[in-house]
């Protein structure tokens, strides 16, 4: 007797949530996920994809919002670990871990770009500075020009 691979469904069956907080855990596990998803690219240098999953990051963001009560009171700390769901908790605290890999990573990215781009600046600066000379030396140039930069790089 052989087996027959079951086949799956081409999408899973949409869970919807019953509460606020089956609400939020819903949202919540979407920006973690898009999150990781950034601090991947970031750590891999892949900058330009980074811009790419903008779009999502706000509209996923934005749907948090909208879930969250305008004029919410805070809750006190008896409050949230009396109604918070342990897996409310563990989504949260990676939430805000994430958020922290993710704001060192966009500081490292920038410092990256700002240190390619003043190497390029020094780079074409020195170009223009020495040429050769009549002799065929180098010889430093005696004016300065200006540096045009192009609006693509």
């Amino acid at each position: 007797m052989t087996d027959t691979p079951k086949t799956l469904p081409k999408t899973l069956p949409k869970i919807l949530p019953e509460t606020l907080q089956d609400r939020l855990l819903q949202g919540l596990s979407a920006v973690n996920a898009l999150l990781e998803q950034e601090n991947t690219l970031l750590s891999s240098g892949q900058w330009q994809d980074v811009e790419k999953l903008l779009p999502r990051k706000r509209t996923l963001m934005e749907q948090m919002r909208k879930l969250l009560p305008a004029e919410a009171k805070p809750l006190t700390p008896e409050q949230r670990s009396a109604k918070a769901a342990p897996e409310m908790e563990a989504a949260t605290k990676q939430f805000h871990a994430l958020v922290r890999a993710n704001e060192e990573l966009l500081q490292n990215a920038i410092a990256a770009q700002g240190t390619l781009i003043q190497l390029v600046l020094e780079d074409a600066a020195q170009e223009q500075r020495i040429g050769y000379g009549a002799s065929g030396g180098y010889a430093v140039g005696q004016h300065n020009s200006a540096l045009a930069l192009r609006s693509d790089v």
